[in-house]
């Protein structure tokens, strides 16, 4: 975002983490505080400038940061709140917290709700 609008680091770093929010309560989902966040976006996209500066290596540690960083991108928008498993009150809403956190993530977010229209 910021390097196509020409916005800073930091703006377009804010507005991601509202957009991701604000999808998160849509849901109905606890989200973490919106600093720490923004601090986690931050530390997700630093680590990936390091590693794209040195993306012609080919060392064993180079590959080792590689493949812990593809298993923190697979994370990068989970925000929710440590305890959100217990803050939901709603199962449904806790089912899809649950489906957004398995590997392949089988939940969805979508703008019609799909099991009461099929009804």
């Amino acid at each position: 975002m910021y390097r196509i609008e020409k916005k800073s680091f930091n703006y377009s770093c804010v507005k991601v983490i509202e957009e991701v929010i604000f999808v998160w309560n849509k849901a109905r989902i606890p989200t973490t505080r919106k600093d720490n966040a923004i601090n986690k976006f931050k530390k997700i996209y630093n680590q990936w400038l390091n590693l794209f500066k040195h993306k012609d290596r080919i060392t064993e540690l180079h590959r080792q940061q590689e493949s812990g960083f593809r298993l923190k991108m697979a994370n990068l928008f989970d925000i929710s709140d440590a305890n959100a498993t217990n803050k939901i009150i709603i199962d449904k809403d806790r089912q899809l917290l649950l489906a957004q956190r398995e590997p392949g993530r089988s939940g969805f977010m979508s703008t019609e709700d799909v099991f009461t229209t099929k009804t």
